[in-house]
């Protein structure tokens, strides 16, 4: 099953929640009466009324722990996230009591199915009040993100936080100063997830700082599912017509072409490329030469990456009556779409990508 991200975002509810939970700390103390059930009223200083507010010592001690610690798990990929998802970590370190936030895409590696979505928060110790608030932080994060009631489950020996909601689930943990949460729509497979990561911190295993996003090989035709709005036409023999110049992509082990038929004509050429996977590793490794590939298609014009529906599309648009190309990635397969009209292509690629994540 291949599954589409419901992306982990600060959701209003989290945002500014330290914030409420000091005040909430702060205040107690004050709301609560002497033991004889009345107010105690400090002196009167002889400076007047006003004058220092005292300090309060705060802060929590937390040792320092690498994202790389957590960012493991045997049979497990954490890849690069969506540039929406990186913009929604990015949000939670708006906080001061968050020094910074790294979000990885998780994968399995036996299939290359997506997951769900790993995000590693670090806690500044100093910034939060005490160890009350700090397990209160922790909950309200997972169960604002699972967007459910927030609960305490044991995995793999250790104390966890999960919360359900109709979108997915969240489970939550502390490693040092590290709030590691996953997210994705399977509550089975984000339990999996958070197991073997904590069974290889116990065994003192260590990930990457860079992202990796494994590449199942496909066959070709796994590319040309039924799409709603456009028919994938085989391409016919040069003897009854000339054909199309295929496209080169170092390192493709095979490529077929198609026409993309819109109403009863052809409107785009669409192209399936099998990669070699000792040339490429990664989906990280094959994005330059996919950039490359689109560029040289549209006749040497500027590339940019875009996010589509749940991944990033390469695309370059040619000047005016001259071809415009779209590429992305599907497991171990580039697709390339490429015609004279740019608006085209772009809704032959979402409708495509849309097609190839049904399940």
């Amino acid at each position: 099953m291949t599954i589409q991200d419901d992306q982990l975002r600060p959701r209003g509810r989290r945002r500014r929640l330290v914030a409420v939970l000091l005040l909430g700390a702060l205040l107690g103390p004050a709301c609560t009466g002497g033991d004889d059930g009345g107010t105690d009223t400090a002196p009167a200083s002889d400076d007047g009324p006003s004058g220092a507010l005292p300090t309060l010592a705060g802060g929590v001690q937390l040792t320092a722990v690498e994202p790389v610690r957590v960012l493991v798990g045997d049979g497990l990929a954490f890849g690069q996230p969506l540039p929406s998802q990186q913009l929604a970590a990015d949000a939670f370190t708006e906080d001061p009591e968050v020094a910074s936030a790294v979000t990885r895409r998780v994968y399995s590696l036996r299939d290359g199915r997506l997951i769900g979505e790993a995000l590693v928060l670090a806690i500044d110790g100093p910034e939060v009040f005490d160890q009350g608030v700090l397990d209160a932080f922790v909950r309200g994060v997972v169960a604002a993100l699972g967007d459910g009631t927030q609960e305490d489950v044991e995995l793999a020996g250790r104390t966890a936080f999960r919360s359900r909601g109709a979108s997915g689930t969240a489970i939550g943990f502390l490693e040092g100063n590290l709030l590691v949460v996953v997210r994705g729509v399977d509550d089975h497979d984000v339990g999996v997830v958070v197991e073997r990561q904590l069974a290889a911190l116990a065994a003192g295993a260590t990930g990457t700082a860079a992202p990796v996003t494994p590449l199942v090989p496909l066959v070709i035709d796994a590319a040309f599912v039924p799409v709603p709005t456009v028919t994938f036409q085989p391409i016919p023999p040069p003897e009854e017509e000339p054909s199309p110049d295929p496209p080169a992509l170092p390192g493709a082990t095979s490529v077929q072409g198609r026409y993309g038929v819109v109403a009863g004509e052809r409107r785009t050429t669409v192209w399936a490329f099998a990669v070699d996977p000792t040339t490429y590793p990664s989906a990280e490794v094959l994005e330059p030469a996919m950039a490359a590939l689109v560029s040289t298609r549209a006749g040497g014009a500027p590339t940019e990456g875009v996010e589509v529906v749940d991944r990033v599309v390469w695309r370059a648009t040619g000047a005016e009556g001259t071809v415009s190309a779209r590429a992305f990635r599907h497991q171990g397969l580039v697709l390339l779409v490429e015609g004279l009209e740019a608006a085209q292509l772009d809704a032959v690629v979402s409708a495509w990508i849309t097609a190839l994540i049904a399940p």
